[in-house]
């Protein structure tokens, strides 16, 4: 059983050839030759215009004497109010009067005939794509009727279109039309124009570059007949086969501008300029479409729908009453008569295996997927298939009803609730006319009394399906599936069928039947680009949800965005990819110039910014910014990590400063930074307090970043950690996830990891004093000092091994500059001044500095000797508001008074 797909096909392949003897340039398809043989004459093209004038003038005449005709019946009624009151059936021998009104209106019912005559024969020419000549390639295997001339599918609007391109290009003085004007001229369409609306495309740009490619050449002379251009002709017998595939009744515009994108380079490199590609136009013809399809499918739906029962009754009216099962459930099919269901759209797939398992012989079957990925709105579209009775014999002329797990639960104990059920089920079976359907299968097990009574519902529902009393279909998500069902006896007696995710287009054309809904709602109007990056970014972002609700829930909050900013300014009614980033920031706390600003400005830029609070090392930062620079640019689409170092290095020389610099640069703030201490991973049990384990305690390190991928992760002096966890980094570094104690998968692409060791730290500061070049310490560092405690495979999945050296005098003077300044900061606080002299600083920075500990004792130091005295004499009165804490040459205190008011 095939789906009509509301969206674009996937397209079939076709083999462009000469044959002169079928016509032309065309292609072979379902057994046919198809080529456009329409040839274009100015003068017939004319004569065409003329013609269609002529008739809708004949039409604008006709309309007008009808009018005047039922007008002359009404002014007869009128004047003659008084003898049709007294004799009231003369008015329906009207026409036996001789009156002039009459026989106008009798002259005009010719024209009434004529306008119907004309209206069906518009109807049957709207109907130009011939299926049937397609149906059967071995019927009609004569040459000639082989061929297909597409140009006799084309609608009214379509051929003017085709016609126009010739006339522009005629105009042009070109030797050949091309796409790029056919495209021009599709853009006076209306449809077309809303499209580029759409996609938020200012519409007047667009045709003024056009514009500036479709010029007079300077030799006014053409050296050939006008003509169409082979790619033209491609693109023609293109659109035909896309009108094929949706079953339209003709070939519009819709379908021309679909194949536009390819077939002429300057029309390329336009609409690529515009942020413009082939994919975005078909997904945004796809939407109109959609919309399209949408209400020719209510008309046929509504039609259809009056067939159906609105009760539990069957059209032959040979079921039987179900009231037991009428309280404890809900009729979708009723629901779905009424227009009360969400459309199903590209899930042509999943339904079709539903219809083959059942038609198979398995009554029942189980649609198993992660939340949200719209196992509900498959089971919706079915109802509305069995509504138009567009579903195999087996399922036709049925019920599809939704079990009420939770009323048929409610005060009631296990057999009671048994009871029910068992009654409910014996209803179904013998009605002979419903399908029964059950959400989250999973709350069937396991019913409780609350007391040691238990039941298994499921088991009942099991042996009424293996018997085959009943068709059921059912629900439930993977995880329930696997612990609580696929073991079972139903999950024995069920099919199951997967659904998956879907992927980046399929979750786009499923947002755009939302999108109605959400602009009626919230008083706006939403672009192409904002459904593309609701789709990218949360697949991006979020990581806790799955598409396409996680698209439409971040969607509907771009939408209140755009609706509250434009209280305040309409023009911020237009819901586009600036709002979904808002929204992104909103919902995720990623700051807002994280989503919005140009990373590859951030990266340029980051040896500037690290040096603001990181002195020295700069071979470090420079190296950390390269890796950084290098993963954006060559693993942007990878899964792994954004970056991986290993900073090796004497304690107190920056390394976790160079964490912390890098975490508030990169992500926007120091709070995206997981710090995870390795000394606390010493024991056996260090990788269950890492990753969780299966009675449902939760991993610090994977918990931490699912709540916030978008992270800085530093592991803090890894040589310290269990064995087990080293081998954990393995799949963290290469793969980019891990997976938790309760089976979720971690995503850590959006996470920079830097781990940190004092792994040959006597050694560095050995070599820094002969003056070894650091490329020659870290060589040696890698090829003999690591491996004697990290596995080789772990330390070629790092992007960078890092190595930092002691700190020099001058960096101490200046670390030390520096954190003076955070004390001069907190004492203007108090209104107080601080001024340092130059070697009294020096002083404390040779005394805060130690071989063994780096520039750590510094800030100790400092607290010792400065804020301590300082805090004393402020407490002892000495020191008040305006006054001046001056740190001498000797980097002593002194308090310089201030003077009296």
């Amino acid at each position: 059983m095939s789906l009509i797909n509301f969206y674009y096909m996937t397209e079939e392949k076709l083999d462009f050839i000469d044959e002169q003897n079928y016509g032309g340039r065309g292609a072979w398809f379902k057994g046919r030759f198809l080529f456009w043989g329409s040839g274009f004459k100015k003068s017939v093209i004319a004569l065409d215009r003329v013609r269609t004038k002529i008739n809708q003038v004949m039409l604008l005449l006709a309309w007008l004497l009808i009018l005047i005709g039922w007008s002359s019946l009404l002014a007869w009624i009128y004047y003659s109010r008084m003898d049709l009151l007294a004799h009231p059936l003369g008015l329906l021998l009207f026409w036996q009067k001789f009156h002039p009104l009459i026989s106008i209106f009798l002259f005009s019912l010719f024209f009434d005939l004529f306008l119907f005559y004309r209206s069906s024969q518009a109807r049957a020419a709207q109907k130009k794509l011939n299926y049937h000549l397609f149906s059967d390639e071995k019927k009609n295997s004569s040459r000639s009727q082989k061929k297909y001339n597409v140009a006799a599918a084309y609608s009214s609007p379509g051929l003017k279109a085709v016609e126009d391109a010739y006339l522009l290009a005629g105009k042009l003085q070109q030797s050949e039309v091309t796409a790029i004007h056919l495209f021009r001229i599709l853009l006076r369409f209306k449809e077309v124009q809303n499209l580029f609306i759409r996609l938020n495309v200012d519409a007047k740009r667009l045709v003024e570059m056009i514009d500036r490619h479709l010029v007079k050449p300077q030799d006014e002379t053409r050296s050939e007949p006008l003509h169409l251009a082979p790619a033209l002709e491609e693109l023609l017998v293109l659109a035909f086969t896309d009108a094929y595939s949706h079953k339209q009744d003709s070939v519009d515009c819709l379908n021309l501008v679909s194949f536009c994108y390819d077939k002429d380079s300057r029309l390329t490199e336009i609409l690529y300029e515009l942020a413009i590609d082939q994919n975005k136009i078909k997904n945004t013809v796809a939407w109109f479409r959609v919309n399209r399809r949408l209400l020719e499918r209510y008309k046929k739906y509504r039609h259809l729908a009056l067939m159906k029962p609105g009760s539990n009754m069957n059209r032959a009216y040979t079921a039987i009453a179900t009231p037991t099962l009428d309280h404890f459930s809900h009729d979708l099919t009723i629901q779905a008569k009424y227009g009360n269901l969400d459309i199903c759209v590209a899930r042509e797939k999943e339904i079709n295996t539903i219809f083959e398992t059942m038609s198979g012989g398995h009554n029942g079957v189980l649609l198993v997927g992660s939340p949200g990925v719209g196992k509900s709105t498959i089971i919706n579209g079915l109802a509305q298939l069995m509504v138009e009775e567009n579903v195999p014999k087996f399922l036709q002329d049925k019920r599809l009803v939704e079990l009420d797990v939770s009323r048929l639960m409610a005060g009631a104990d296990a057999s009671t609730a048994e009871e029910r059920l068992l009654t409910s089920l014996n209803e179904i079976s013998h009605s002979g006319n419903i399908i029964l359907y059950i959400d989250n299968l999973e709350n069937l097990i396991g019913v409780s009394s609350g007391s040691s009574e238990s039941l298994d519902l499921s088991e009942v529902l099991a042996e009424s399906i293996g018997r085959h009393n009943i068709y059921c279909l059912a629900s439930a998500t993977t995880e329930n599936y696997s612990r609580y069902i696929e073991n079972k006896s139903i999950g024995q007696v069920m099919t199951s069928v997967g659904v998956k995710e879907p992927d980046t287009n399929a979750a786009i054309q499923m947002l755009e039947t939302k999108v109605g809904a959400l602009e009626a709602k919230y008083d706006i109007y939403i672009v192409y680009g904002a459904l593309e990056k609701a789709v990218l970014m949360s697949d991006r972002y979020v990581h806790d949800k799955f598409l396409p609700l996680k698209a439409l829930d971040l969607l509907e909050k771009a939408a209140i965005i755009s609706s509250k900013n434009s209280q305040n300014d309409p023009a911020q009614s237009f819901c586009d990819a600036a709002a979904v980033a808002a929204a992104v920031s909103e919902s995720t706390g990623i700051p807002l110039s994280k989503v919005t600003a140009s990373e590859s400005y951030k990266l340029l830029n980051l040896e500037m910014e690290i040096h603001q609070r990181l002195v020295g090392q700069e071979e470090a930062v420079n190296a950390v910014a390269a890796s950084l620079r290098r993963a954006r640019a060559e693993l942007k689409d990878s899964k792994r990590p954004i970056a991986s170092f290993l900073f090796l290095g004497p304690t107190g020389v920056g390394k976790t400063e160079l964490a912390k610099s890098v975490s508030e640069v990169y992500f926007g703030d120091e709070d995206y930074l997981i710090r995870l201490d390795m000394s606390e991973y010493q024991s056996p049990d260090s990788v269950r307090k890492m990753i969780g384990d299966v009675d449902g305690a939760l991993g610090y390190l994977t918990e931490a970043v699912r709540k916030k991928p978008f992270a800085l992760v530093l592991f803090d002096e890894i040589e310290k950690a269990h064995p087990d966890i080293l081998n954990l980094f393995l799949q963290l570094l290469d793969d980019g996830r891990l997976t938790d104690g309760q089976g979720r998968t971690i995503s850590f692409a959006e996470s920079i990891i830097i781990v940190t060791s004092n792994i040959g730290a006597v050694y560095i500061q050995d070599q820094i004093k002969a003056e070894t070049p650091l490329k020659l310490i870290q060589q040696d560092l890698i090829n003999n000092q690591l491996n004697q405690y990290l596995r080789p495979e772990l330390i070629n999945r790092f992007d960078g091994i890092i190595v930092f050296k002691p700190l020099s005098e001058e960096d101490l003077f200046t670390i030390t500059t520096l954190l003076l300044k955070k004390i001069k900061k907190n004492l203007a606080n108090k209104g107080i001044s601080m001024k340092a002299d130059k070697d009294g600083v020096l002083i404390l920075a040779r005394e805060g500095y130690d071989p063994k500990f780096g520039a750590r004792p510094l800030r100790r130091l400092l607290q010792d000797k400065i804020n301590n005295i300082i805090a004393n004499k402020i407490l002892g009165g000495e020191l008040k508001r305006r006054d001046t804490v001056v740190i001498n040459s000797r980097a002593e205190i002194e308090i310089v008074k201030a003077t009296d008011l």
